[in-house]
């Protein structure tokens, strides 16, 4: 990944181009465990009864899953393993549905609700029992709060659907955070370190016969029935196609419009007063999360929010907002990492999982919103049972087919950024002068007649991109705080130079062409 603007990493000697070519973040598991590559890139032809295309905690779990049933599989990941999502979350583990309880229950009833938390419990119970008393996957109580005393009423609500969801819970007249006013403890949640256990995972999937490829990006074209796909260097051949890259690798518009990319922005504090060890959360939207970052360091903290779509926010602001929001509630002696992850927000709350919309063997898993962990976890049963069995736990109110009111009336809401980053490409562009871009500023504009993304990296050397998106057109924007282009239509992301990053591009971005302007 190109340089990110973190001040704990300002004078790291990093390359012009790319921070960490491995990683499309630099969370503190990163910092602490440097990625390396361990796997081969595809450079031939592999067969396996199902390909996996994706390698983080979704994808390894669903590789899992099929191996325990009998299956052969392969593992083909874009990076290595560790430098996606997974490896940028902040390894909270909790069952509370993002949505919250009394939509929940509107959506799928009692029965349905109480199946759905099911899952995510048992995500938890998975991760814990393959963790085999390491990753530090420690058992603590979850906090949902509000610091306003007003939300009493709406939070007892929220308290008593929790209970009928079948959620461990108890109400708190004071939250032990000293800001916190009002809220409910949730018992046997959990918290971990996300990059030893995706380690664990990889082993895992290893020692049961997997097969792993890294650096080896799939071109995904689908058919009604898929049995080949283009990989790294080589072709992979299966006869079941599980596309769990987090984002939609599909050619679903449908999913495309129904999961939106958002960042999240999270730092890494040590401080004087840390909360007691617990999962907090508030009722802020966007809201505000906080967990202890470890069992051997009580007074380090990772805190959470201040959630964005991709592409389409101030991202320095965002990382100065969340850093202001710790600094006003805790003693704060230092900070000493920063970075954000991207997420895809289902617009109906509900993630994505299942077999994909006219395609006869080809799954997916997408709209995981900021609980990747357990729904990823879960998804690995979910469509190893289709796969296997022909059906699973929840297999309509899940499906990827599924068409509802709300996320239809939620995708329409969500067209702003995609619009305007569509829009971008016919309207006039603004000139800029190159001389003017001060080390880690860029924009998108006219640059001597020719419509351009240019840069100036954190060492004055100065990169120009051609700004539409290779996906589908979009055009990108810069992200200042990550030192990434970003394109707001469907959360791709390249590095300062136009190396493709993340998400569902599958080429770099091009030089500028003055046809463009």
């Amino acid at each position: 990944m190109c340089s990110l603007v973190l001040k704990v990493l300002e004078n790291f000697p990093f390359p012009r181009c790319t921070m960490n070519a491995n990683a499309i973040h630099h969370s503190c598991w990163v910092q602490s465990n440097p990625l390396a590559q361990r796997f081969d890139r595809l450079s031939s032809t592999h067969t396996s009864d199902v390909a996996v295309v994706g390698g983080g905690i979704t994808g390894l779990s669903v590789a899992l899953e099929l191996l325990h049933r009998g299956f052969s599989v392969a593992v083909y990941e874009a990076s290595i393993i560790g430098g996606g999502t997974t490896g940028g979350s902040t390894g909270h583990l909790d069952a509370h549905p993002e949505i919250g309880c009394g939509e929940l229950l509107s959506k799928l009833g009692e029965t349905g609700g109480r199946e759905y938390v099911q899952l995510r419990q048992a995500a938890i119970a998975a991760i814990e029992h393959r963790a085999a008393n390491d990753c530090d996957v420690t058992r603590v109580p979850g906090y949902y709060y509000s610091e306003h005393a007003d939300d009493a009423s709406s939070l007892r609500d929220e308290c008593e659907a929790a209970a009928r969801l079948g959620l461990p819970v108890e109400w708190c007249d004071k939250p032990p955070l000293p800001y916190a006013s009002v809220g409910f403890r949730i018992d046997s949640m959990a918290r971990m370190d996300s990059m030893a256990y995706l380690r664990r995972l990889t082993d895992l999937v290893v020692e049961a016969g997997g097969k792993i490829f890294e650096k080896s990006i799939a071109r995904v074209s689908l058919e009604e029935q898929t049995r080949e796909l283009p990989i790294g260097d080589g072709t992979a051949h299966f006869d079941h196609l599980v596309l769990a890259a987090h984002c939609n690798k599909s050619d679903s518009m449908l999913l495309d419009i129904e999961t939106p990319a958002y960042q999240s922005y999270a730092l890494l504090a040590v401080v004087t007063n840390p909360p007691e060890d617990g999962l907090f959360w508030d009722n802020s939207d966007p809201y505000f999360y906080i967990r202890r970052w470890g069992s051997a360091s009580a007074n380090k903290i990772i805190v959470g929010g201040c959630d964005h779509r991709t592409g389409d926010g101030d991202t320095q602001q965002a990382q100065a907002d969340l850093e202001e929001y710790v600094r006003q509630r805790f003693d704060v002696r230092s900070i000493e990492s920063r970075w954000s992850a991207e997420l895809f927000e289902p617009t109906d709350g509900l993630p994505m999982i299942g077999n994909v919309p006219g395609k006869k063997n080809v799954w997916i898993a997408t709209g995981l919103s900021g609980v990747g962990l357990t729904l990823g976890t879960a998804a690995g049963w979910l469509i190893a049972d289709q796969i296997f069995r022909g059906s699973s736990t929840l297999q309509d109110a899940l499906s990827p087919a599924r068409l509802s009111v709300s996320a239809i009336t939620g995708a329409v809401t969500e067209m702003a950024a995609p619009v305007k980053g569509m829009a971008q490409r016919i309207l006039p562009a603004k000139r800029i002068d190159p001389a003017t871009l001060r080390p880690g500023e860029g924009a998108v504009g006219d640059v001597e007649g020719v419509h351009t993304a240019i840069c100036r990296d954190k060492s004055g050397t100065l990169h120009q991109c051609d700004p539409v998106c290779t996906h589908m057109g979009g055009t990108v924007s810069w992200n200042e705080a990550e030192q990434t282009w970003d394109c707001p239509v469907h959360g791709g992301r390249f590095t300062n130079c136009g190396k493709r990053l993340y998400g569902p591009p599958e080429q770099d971005l091009q030089s500028p062409k003055a046809d463009k302007q």
